[in-house]
């Protein structure tokens, strides 16, 4: 058996995974949908600005520490350190709408993760200037903490292990860079503590990837529909309300259409629930194969899809609907072609004002279509 197979079939055993896809979501976050990557950003967030939250209350709390340790020439560079450190933390733990993208919610984390690794060098240069005695060395030994601190941190995020390596290794750098600077041992008398640094990067990358790793299936069991995988109605029209608001704001065109599979009924009736089900689970992946990666499928009802095509106009609608009925929908045990009735509608072309209005126009599009008989479709106002 292959190296490969031998790992996968340990990792399904282990951690459910059961495919090379699974395992390379937890990898890198290049093929993660977009619904998954909107569930990690909000995460992200929300957790950033709790860890700030409860770090702006810690952070002074812990001048009472260096009251005790600390000789009074010290205290005012340190209570100076601490309300900037403070400061940070508070203006992190503010609801910004700017973080909630991809991109600013990393640089949001990032700058929760390096505030405790500059305040324990911007201590540490303060405790190095005083003189060496008990409580100057404890409260050093104290400060040394906080790189360790903001390492143990990422466990507490859903990442990959890309991610999370690109955001360990500065932060491991500045660890060992306080260790050259700071540390009176040598270099034998800190293999423990290197050690116990390697521990601490295991356990966060482990606990990271496997929070993503369950998201990554509570996502696909809240929001997809279990026979077809396609997404669940709700999550659909969370995304379709999304998109609307979207396109409104860019001016950019979307296309929706509405799959209405034929003659539902009889299938049921002729071949029962059983052959039914697999031909809306063939249905489900042919329209999958049609529609581009940023495309979004919903199963609308029984024998209902929702095709929701980002930045797509009614030209390029038209030429999707085309495809979808030029190569079938589906095959029946005597192999007859399974057909469907299909409405669109264009958000731009059909001048929607919101997602409301979009559905009853798409309702009307699909019933014309049923009503002019099997396999046609009702096209937006608009197409080339």
């Amino acid at each position: 058996m292959p190296f490969a197979s031998r790992l996968l079939q340990h990792l399904a055993t282990s951690y459910r995974i059961h495919s090379l896809t699974q395992l390379l979501d937890l990898l890198s976050p290049e093929e993660h949908a977009g619904f998954l990557e909107e569930h990690r950003i909000r995460l992200l967030f929300d957790r950033v600005r709790f860890i700030a939250t409860l770090m702006a209350i810690l952070v002074p709390l812990w001048f009472l520490v260096d009251l005790m340790l600390l000789p009074s020439e010290a205290l005012l560079s340190i209570v100076l350190i601490r309300a900037i450190s403070t400061l940070g933390f508070i203006l992190l733990a503010r609801e910004w709408t700017w973080a909630k993208t991809k991109k600013n919610s990393w640089i949001a984390l990032g700058l929760l993760l390096i505030n405790l690794p500059i305040t324990f060098f911007a201590s540490a240069y303060v405790l190095l200037d005083l003189p060496l005695n008990e409580g100057s060395q404890l409260a050093l030994q104290f400060y040394s903490l906080l790189p360790y601190i903001a390492i143990g941190m990422l466990g507490l995020f859903p990442l990959t292990v890309l991610e999370g390596a690109l955001m360990i290794l500065p932060l491991t750098v500045l660890v060992i860079t306080g260790w050259d600077f700071f540390a009176s041992l040598d270099l034998l008398e800190m293999l423990p503590t290197v050690w116990l640094l390697f521990i601490v990067l295991g356990i966060v990358f482990f606990t990271s990837t496997l929070q993503l790793q369950y998201m990554i299936s509570l996502v696909g069991h809240s929001d997809h529909d279990p026979l077809t995988g396609a997404l669940s109605r709700r999550s659909g029209m969370e995304n379709l309300h999304r998109l609307h608001e979207q396109s409104l704001m860019n001016n950019q065109p979307l296309s929706v259409a509405l799959v209405d599979l034929d003659d539902s009924e009889q299938i049921i009736a002729d071949y029962g629930y059983a052959t039914f089900d697999h031909v809306v689970q063939e249905a489900a992946e042919i329209l999958r194969d049609e529609i581009r990666h940023s495309d979004l499928l919903a199963r609308w009802g029984e024998q209902r899809f929702l095709l929701i095509l980002h930045t797509t106009d009614c030209a390029g609608a038209a030429i999707t609907v085309e495809r979808i009925r030029k190569y079938g929908i589906g095959t029946l045990p005597d192999d007859r072609s399974v057909t469907a009735s299909i409405g669109v509608v264009e958000r731009g072309a059909d001048n929607t004002a919101d997602t409301a209005e979009l559905l009853s126009l798409l309702d009307e599009r699909l019933s014309q279509a049923q009503q002019q008989g099997r396999d046609c479709a009702v096209l937006c106002a608009v197409s080339a």
